[in-house]
């Protein structure tokens, strides 16, 4: 009996090139996404310190009045429960494997929504006027779910399973200065871990061309 050929290279072939090409569509649009984010969370840590008008005033102030609107004005960084500092040094960032890079991000991103959602409220009791602040804080929240979604869908894709996340402390209504520099924190880690995340989706499609 004559036995045909099974092409079992070939097949396994093609099923390896689709998977990579999944791998790299994933790892491209989220990359994509972090860039697209980069300017928004720029100009979200921009607003917050910004001037507003005053209601039936001819003068203007700064959203969170000083010392937030001085130029000299750069506290260092503070983490939060599960959103931690996202700067390494070069040799640490390098030291880190795919998935612990893709763990941090998904943890930070996961929780940020929490965070950002915290600060609106805050801001909206401290500043009821400033609508576009409100807005930029919501709409940061949401690109924030959706960058953890595609995180998600990158691991998935390389067959890693996200673990556990810390869960998020959101600050509470407290006193004034007390929230507006909680405030001003969770925004500058928003936009730090943006560059990062971005810093690492860059790493990560450099190992997976297209």
């Amino acid at each position: 009996m004559e036995v045909l050929p099974v092409d079992v290279p070939k097949n396994l072939s093609s099923s390896s090139s689709r998977s990579h090409q999944e791998i790299v569509l994933k790892i491209e649009k989220t990359r994509n996404m972090t860039l697209y984010m980069q300017e928004g969370s720029e100009q979200l840590l921009s607003n917050y310190v910004s001037l507003q008008s005053v209601r039936n005033s001819l003068t203007e102030a700064f959203h969170q009045e000083e010392p937030f609107g001085d130029p000299d004005f750069n506290p260092s960084p503070q983490p939060f429960p599960g959103l931690p500092l996202p700067t390494l040094s070069t040799t640490s960032w390098l030291d880190l494997s795919d998935p612990e890079r893709l763990q941090q991000n998904f943890g930070a991103f996961s929780n940020l929504p929490e965070y950002l959602t915290a600060v609106k409220l805050q801001q909206v009791d401290l500043n009821p006027e400033a609508s576009e602040l409100h807005d930029l804080l919501e709409t940061s929240s949401v690109h924030c779910l959706g960058l953890a979604n595609n995180l998600k869908a990158v691991m998935a894709s390389l067959g890693i399973l996200p673990g556990p996340v810390t869960p998020a402390e959101p600050p509470g209504m407290e006193d004034t200065f007390i929230m507006k520099f909680t405030g001003y924190l969770i925004c500058h880690l928003y936009r730090d871990w943006v560059k990062r995340c971005h810093k690492d989706m860059a790493l990560l499609a450099a190992k997976y061309p297209a």
